[in-house]
């Protein structure tokens, strides 16, 4: 064989070798660019996760300040409630219906055997079954509360109103 053979089979081997090289190579870039792409999604994902955790650990912070007020603001309306003068209401049974010695006094029980029908005191039709708050007078039907900002009855300024279970 002469020398020229030997040096073009010697240039075919290291062609076909460098070829061979090349593929391995566009390959190992393909799977680089995959993973390239799929870890700029993870990484979009970790940016979205971050953004939810820290919306839940705001609405976290703002439930547990609302329940902080909350609670402030009962102790604030049992505080007035201790303090506040019980009756003037418009007759005595609406006034142990609403309160009793700083204990609820069940609407049935008072009313059973009487001919006395605890109506609203504003539309006077309805049954009363809202409790209000600081005031405690149970006086008003759901509808009546529900446009009213303070009592009928002794005209302090309404908290909340909370209907009685079992009333209607």
């Amino acid at each position: 064989m002469k020398i020229e053979d030997k040096f073009i089979q010697r240039i075919q081997i290291i062609s076909h070798v460098e070829d061979k090289f090349i593929q391995r190579l566009r390959e190992k870039e393909a799977m680089v660019e995959n993973i390239n792409k799929k870890n700029m999604k993870l990484e979009m994902q970790v940016e979205e996760l971050a953004m939810t955790a820290d919306t839940w650990q705001q609405r976290a912070k703002y439930n547990e300040n609302m329940i902080n007020a909350l609670k402030y603001n009962l102790q604030q309306v049992y505080a007035q409630g201790k303090d506040s003068k019980e009756g003037c209401g418009d007759s005595e049974v609406d006034d142990t219906a609403s309160w009793c010695n700083g204990r609820a006094i069940d609407f049935h029980l008072l009313c059973k055997g009487t001919n006395v029908a605890m109506t609203c005191k504003v539309c006077q039709v309805n049954e009363v079954c809202m409790f209000l708050l600081p005031c405690k007078y149970l006086c008003l039907c759901k509808e009546c509360e529900s446009k009213l900002s303070i009592c009928p009855l002794c005209q302090c300024s309404k908290y909340i109103g909370m209907e009685r279970a079992g009333l209607q």
